[in-house]
């Protein structure tokens, strides 16, 4: 079989160049033909899978966090190539949400090996996403993450605490399923998978393959609640949590007061009005 391997020098803790170390070591013990490439900076990932599809790759391994993914798949969007996923960044919300092996060794066995299926993505607008995207507090979470030079679950977490006590709710009009809506909400994630990262399940029945997404319009609590609700969403229970309700739906359309955005974590700027829309079965990916 014949393999790129893509990984992001810059994922999580910088660790994804630790499979440097065992990636050709495996590779040779499965008869496996490898490429190995480092993406460079932004568009490179998604540059270097289309260059991968061109070159007859039969599978592409994404090396980094949830990010690195998206940038790869853009490149792979088209095409019949399985997309493999070694989990090394800060959250990892879409190797955990599919269940995939977290140890760098046995996910790169799994990724060469494992069955391929097709599994559905949604889009902002144009923008692209394999796990959760949205507006309002996690977007602005996500921007901050962006800019801060430290990365992991502590530096996320840190983040998240300094946010979430000043956030103002949000004004949305969302569109789906027929029918309008008026919210005021702390954040309306769009959900293809179940969970953010680090076991935060915001939507926790949501599969990647079972072509229909849900919506989750999250209120925000008032103080003495919001424990109680981050304790709901860490312990799998936030259908049950009465400041959540769930849309779901194969397109929506949405304005917000902001401009911000998040897809697959990695913050944009996307404007007052989006297009939501769910491309059922449209990527190859190893789980």
């Amino acid at each position: 079989m014949k393999a790129t391997l893509i990984y992001n020098p810059r994922s999580g803790k910088k660790r994804a160049p630790l499979i440097l170390e065992v990636a050709p070591r495996i590779a040779a013990e499965l008869d496996v033909e490898l490429d190995i490439q480092a993406i460079e900076g932004p568009g490179h990932g998604t540059l270097l899978a289309e260059q991968a599809v061109a070159q007859g790759a039969q599978r592409i391994i994404s090396v980094g966090g949830d990010g690195t993914n998206n940038a790869i798949a853009q490149g792979m969007m088209g095409s019949d190539v399985a997309l493999g996923v070694v989990a090394m960044g800060s959250g990892n919300g879409y190797a955990r949400s599919l269940r995939l092996p977290l140890d760098p060794s046995d996910a790169l066995r799994h990724a060469l090996l494992g069955a391929a299926r097709r599994m559905d993505v949604g889009y902002l607008n144009d923008h692209l996403f394999l796990g959760t995207a949205g507006i309002g507090f996690d977007a602005r979470v996500a921007d901050r993450f962006d800019r801060t030079a430290r990365r992991g679950m502590f530096s996320y977490a840190r983040i998240i605490v300094q946010e979430i006590f000043g956030a103002p709710p949000m004004a949305v009009e969302v569109t789906a399923q027929g029918g309008t809506s008026n919210e005021k909400v702390l954040m309306l994630v769009f959900c293809n998978t179940r969970e953010f990262g680090n076991g935060a399940d915001i939507s926790p029945s949501s599969l990647p393959d079972d072509g229909m997404a849900e919506l989750r319009v999250v209120r925000k609590p008032p103080f003495i609640h919001l424990i109680k609700a981050f304790y709901d969403i860490y312990t799998h229970r936030a259908d049950g949590n009465p400041y959540v309700r769930t849309i779901r739906a194969v397109n929506a359309s949405v304005k917000q007061e902001g401009t911000l955005a998040h897809v697959d974590g990695e913050a944009i700027e996307i404007g007052h009005h989006i297009t939501f829309r769910l491309a059922q079965g449209a990527l190859n990916v190893v789980a």
